[in-house]
């Protein structure tokens, strides 16, 4: 496995080059159109890695050739790993989804400005100069993933060359650094399936702020069960990708009374490369429950009491 700053230099990424934009509804999506959790989490990294490939041009830039063989080795599979191409071989679920396609053509290089906008330059611009293409060493039948939700959010906007995808308009999407898509994929313990349940955290932080769920509803929104999913949040929270607001587990307390733990997504920055200790949630009985629930109410009723007593402003 590369290291962090071996996979920087692999795709020569520079902090520019951070934001990616994934539609919210990719999740639900994924979902719909696969049953295996681990295939889910791999079709995740592989559309937003594929997103941040064209957004930034690597095609013109990165020294290997950007083929399906070098995504797998960037997402941590062998290159010759046949299990996941039904996902992204020509016609395979991605596209029947639209959310890639296969093209020949693609971004050498990219430009920005208020007036134009996001603006690429393509390899067919260029044809006459056999020499340079020459020089990126671009077989004769290349072709590479197009990104089909980073330029049209929907078939109607397609269908009127509308461009209203991620790559223009964030309505709707979730903005996940690339630097946490190189701390995944140079962990072991992290992985395409970390990087999934990182995003999907981060998603739902953007929407509601702190995002207060039970495992069990962790469990449906993710398609990640059981034992892999409390597996891949202690990871998160060793490496402090994520914090968690943690309530005391209570032994024989109904359903509806459980307090679920509030989760919480950390910047890049605060990242951490050493496993770290962190705070985990109590077992208790009922009994004690109550006991410390009563204790509280007594306490915030002198207080109360207490700041009733107090002068009051005119």
């Amino acid at each position: 496995m590369m290291t962090y700053a071996e996979m920087e230099q692999l795709l020569q990424f520079n902090d520019y080059e951070s934001k990616v934009f994934m539609p919210n509804e990719v999740f639900s999506d994924l979902q719909k159109n696969i049953d295996n959790a681990s295939h889910i989490a791999f079709a995740y990294s592989y559309i937003y890695f594929i997103t941040w490939l064209y957004r930034y041009a690597k095609y013109g830039m990165v020294n290997e050739l950007i083929d399906q063989k070098f995504i797998k080795k960037v997402l941590g599979y062998n290159e010759n790993y046949k299990k996941l191409d039904y996902l992204i071989k020509q016609n395979g679920i991605l596209e029947q989804m639209g959310y890639i396609r296969t093209e020949k053509d693609f971004p050498i290089a990219y430009s920005y400005d208020e007036i134009d906008g996001l603006q690429f330059q393509y390899i067919d611009d260029f044809k006459e100069f056999t020499a340079y293409i020459k020089v990126l060493n671009v077989p004769k039948n290349f072709k590479i993933k197009f990104p089909v939700k980073a330029f049209y959010r929907d078939k109607e906007s397609e269908e009127d060359y509308y461009e209203d995808g991620t790559f223009f308009y964030v309505d709707r999407t979730h903005l996940v650094p690339f630097e946490s898509f190189i701390f995944c994929m140079t962990n072991e313990n992290l992985g395409c399936t970390g990087f999934y349940l990182y995003a999907f955290l981060r998603c739902m932080n953007q929407i509601y702020g702190g995002y207060r769920v039970p495992l069990e509803t962790l469990e449906e929104k993710t398609a990640i069960k059981g034992r892999t999913l409390d597996k891949y949040l202690d990871s998160l929270k060793k490496y402090n990708m994520i914090h968690c607001k943690v309530e005391d587990f209570v032994v024989g307390l109904g359903k509806g009374e459980k307090m679920p733990n509030t989760y919480f997504t950390n910047e890049p920055t605060n990242f951490t490369n050493n496993a770290k200790q962190y705070q985990k949630r109590k077992v208790m009985s009922v009994y004690t429950y109550y006991k410390q629930l009563e204790e509280k109410q007594k306490l915030a009723m002198q207080i109360e009491e207490q700041m009733k007593m107090l002068p009051q402003k005119n």
